[in-house]
């Protein structure tokens, strides 16, 4: 919004200060020409002194409506700011003030306050819940190692149920390991933000490097892959994009179903690329789609299907820092769509 040249604030400044001005000199000139004309100074004049008492009277009576004046309309509600930003300074951020007011740069002020005051609660709310949420994702594989560490001490334990226990010891310790990496590189995408580096690279041979590594996962489902990459050159960061098809390929074939399919398509497009990753799984509802991109939402408070929610999360923001844009259209006991668009000429954004 383009900024006001003069401001009510000014207006109101400049008028009190030319009032003031022309007070005091009114007053002076009078006093001069009343004790000239009345010879008020004559020692021989009684009550020579009264119009003299009452210019100063009036004088004491013009400048207190003025600074009552000014206090009402500029330093009240300076005054007010103050107080509330002592209280949001000491952790208070439901404080609110109220915006309807005479002068509209106070009015514009105390909005923009409750918005920044909005934003923080906000972001002390997202600061308690990821706390809360990432204690809760490390204690859990811990409390599961430190478990099992404990039935190993066990020396009359069968060998079948030694090997089983480590397993388990080696999930949770997988499950830490993937945790922290996802946070390490979101802590780095949001340290970086738009200074990625960014370089040409073969796009439909990085997804197909992604499901030949997946390869395990999907044949162990028997799971049909429907294939579509043509040859597409791509200007962007290859490290973070491999890890959106990382994720985005690994819960198509998580939530699939057996002997079921996922076609993977990339469309070049004149304004950009279209990648379409759909499965026939399980699918979602409305509800959780909304907040599927959301840090450690998972719609499975069971906690029985691996993974910490921090996958689709990444893939967003990591799509978002290259312009593009990431929806998904699921449908419950049908499948999810996933389709992922990547703008061209990235060196001009």
């Amino acid at each position: 919004m383009r900024k006001k040249l003069f401001s009510q604030l000014w207006v109101y400044f400049a008028v009190i200060t030319f009032l003031l001005m022309v007070v005091v000199l009114s007053v002076f000139v009078g006093l001069l020409f009343i004790i000239n004309h009345y010879q008020l100074v004559s020692p021989e004049k009684e009550g020579h002194l009264f119009p003299f008492y009452f210019i100063i009277f009036l004088s004491l009576m013009i400048g207190a409506a003025l600074s009552f004046f000014v206090g009402q309309r500029i330093l009240q509600p300076i005054g007010n700011l103050r107080q509330a930003m002592n209280k949001v300074s000491k952790g208070d951020f439901s404080i609110q003030l109220d915006e309807q007011h005479q002068m509209e740069d106070v009015e514009e002020l105390y909005h923009d306050f409750n918005v920044m005051v909005k934003e923080l609660n906000s972001i002390e709310t997202l600061r308690n819940d990821f706390v809360s949420t990432i204690s809760h994702e490390f204690k859990t594989p811990i409390a599961t190692i430190k478990g099992y560490v404990q039935l190993l001490q066990n020396e009359a334990l069968s060998q079948e149920d030694r090997q089983n226990y480590l397993e388990r010891m080696l999930d949770g310790t997988q499950q830490l390991t993937h945790l922290t990496d996802n946070i390490l590189k979101l802590s780095k995408l949001d340290n970086q933000g738009l200074g990625l580096d960014f370089q040409r690279f073969r796009l439909d041979e990085q997804i197909r490097e992604v499901i030949l590594f997946l390869q395990p996962k999907w044949e162990q489902l028997d799971l049909t892959l429907d294939i579509d990459l043509p040859h597409t050159d791509y200007y962007g960061n290859e490290e973070f994009l491999y890890q959106v098809w990382s994720n985005l390929m690994d819960n198509a074939i998580k939530y699939s179903k057996q002997n079921g399919s996922i076609y993977v398509h990339l469309k070049n497009e004149a304004e950009g690329q279209t990648i379409i990753i759909r499965d026939e799984g399980i699918g979602m509802t409305n509800e959780v789609a909304e907040r599927i991109f959301d840090k450690f939402y998972q719609s499975d408070t069971s906690r029985k299907t691996k993974g910490n929610g921090l996958g689709l999360a990444l893939a967003k923001q990591i799509v978002e820092l290259h312009h593009g844009s990431i929806k998904v259209n699921s449908s419950l006991n049908e499948g999810s769509n996933f389709k992922i668009f990547l703008p061209n000429n990235l060196k001009n954004s």
